[in-house]
């Protein structure tokens, strides 16, 4: 039941992303605009989300068929750690200007390694690499403006 919520819930988001990108303006001058890439994202949210809920679909029809003597427990945790990546989206959106973009990225990265259970050595090193790797390839290469934060702007020079 939770993989079909799950498959649900990303068709509606994706859905949603391509519906909002739909309203950026074209480019006069390309064939593609701002909206191509978020399109994309949405398009294999709606596809991804699909195929996860169609498979859930004939394990759907033999639980509700079934006899109901039994009563199975949830597992809580699980949906959780499903939830865990859009909650941290959400952090990062809300904390990037105070934080910076590479600190947020590397708290989720090493929250997320953690939970999976990875060694914490490992996932301090590889969120520390992975986040800096990112941010200078963002915003050194790709010239993509990054929040760099006022907590880390007031401590150093």
């Amino acid at each position: 039941m939770r993989d079909f919520l799950l498959g649900l819930a990303f068709v509606i988001g994706g859905g949603v992303v391509i519906a909002v990108a739909r309203t950026y303006p074209t480019m006069p001058a390309l064939q593609f605009g701002p909206s191509l890439f978020p399109s994309l994202i949405g398009g294999g949210m709606v596809i991804g989300g699909l195929v996860l809920a169609l498979t859930r679909v004939g394990r759907l029809r033999s639980a509700f068929a079934g006899p109901r003597s039994q009563t199975t427990s949830y597992d809580y945790r699980s949906l959780l750690i499903s939830l865990l990546p859009c909650a941290l989206i959400v952090f990062y959106i809300l904390t990037s200007e105070f934080l910076g973009a590479p600190l947020c990225m590397a708290l989720s990265m090493l929250l997320l390694m953690q939970v999976r259970g990875a060694k914490l050595w490992l996932s301090l090193i590889v969120s520390i690499v992975i986040a800096a790797a990112i941010y200078l390839l963002f915003s050194r290469y790709l010239l993509i403006p990054l929040p760099e934060g006022t907590l880390l702007s007031q401590i150093l020079p």
